[in-house]
């Protein structure tokens, strides 16, 4: 017993640190309210560019790349909002294996009219990075046989039987997007939500960046907020490093219409943004590759 006690604590002590759990506190992908969260900054609380920033295993990033305020036609205001969302691994075997991201907007007080969420980016199921894997399945069971060779007695026997079916699975990484009305049974629509779901069959996580914007239609011109908020599932190393530690203070994205657009993809029409493509601001991406990284010295 001794000889195998020892084999055991040799066994434990030759495994690489990677294998082994560590914990860390500085993202917070689960949880009832698991939102990373950030807070505006009081001496310019209106208009932070960056939503949400937390470093771990795995980096997730949402940042806010154009704000730009218009005319949606002759009777109404608009507002365009280019958000980007990145979710960056830090360590081997770590990523996010789903996401779901949710947009609310409101009005700065209760009593104040809320913006109608008029378009998005990426409405409705995108599909990408298909990949195929050839499978085959076994089924097998067992089936018996009574034989009587003397009366009152006999014999059992037995055989097994297994049949094969071969198979192609076809998976991919996908992107879900929708627009909601929630917390109203009436009224113009007041939420977004995306949901990034990885290839279950390779594992490969989520899109490492994915672009998106939204297209608001105002009544006036007064202030108005939007809360967002992350909920990820991620990979059973990283849990281990995320399920520690409480979530700091959120505040919702202040919006003051009255600010110039800040042009930073492009310049935009502000007094027409009815028919604004929102494909031309919108972006997922894999992976970065970078090239001509061979070099002779």
């Amino acid at each position: 017993m001794a000889d195998l006690i020892n084999e055991d604590a040799m066994a434990t002590e030759m495994v690489p640190d990677d294998d082994l759990p560590s914990f860390d506190i500085d993202m917070f992908p689960i949880g009832d309210d698991s939102a990373f969260r950030t807070q505006n900054d009081p001496s310019a609380p209106y208009q932070r560019s960056d939503v949400i920033k937390r470093k771990g295993a795995v980096d997730i990033r949402c940042n806010c790349v154009d704000i730009v305020h218009g005319r949606f036609d002759s009777s109404a205001y608009a507002t365009l909002l280019v958000l980007q969302f990145r979710f960056d691994p830090r360590k081997r075997a770590r990523r996010i294996a789903s996401a779901h991201i949710t947009l609310n907007f409101s009005g700065a007080t209760p009593d104040k009219p809320r913006p109608e969420v008029y378009a998005i980016s990426l409405d409705g199921s995108f599909h990408m990075a298909q990949t195929s894997q050839h499978q085959e399945i076994v089924k097998g069971g067992e089936a018996r046989l009574g034989t009587s060779i003397i009366p009152g007695v006999s014999v059992d026997g037995g055989f097994k039987w297994e049949k094969m079916t071969s198979a192609c699975v076809t998976d991919t990484t996908r992107v879900i997007g929708s627009i909601d009305r929630i917390g109203y049974n009436y009224g113009p629509d007041n939420c977004v939500s995306w949901d990034l779901l990885e290839n279950e069959t390779r594992k490969t996580g989520v899109p490492a960046l994915m672009r998106a914007g939204v297209l608001l239609k105002r009544k006036n011109n007064e202030t108005f907020k939007c809360t967002v908020k992350i909920k990820a599932e991620a990979d059973f190393r990283s849990n281990l490093e995320t399920i520690f530690g409480s979530t700091p203070k959120v505040d919702p994205i202040l919006f003051d219409p009255t600010m110039p657009p800040t042009n930073r993809l492009m310049k935009y029409n502000t007094e027409d943004m009815e028919d604004l493509d929102l494909g031309s601001v919108s972006d997922v991406t894999f992976m970065n590759v970078l090239d001509g990284t061979m070099k002779t010295t």
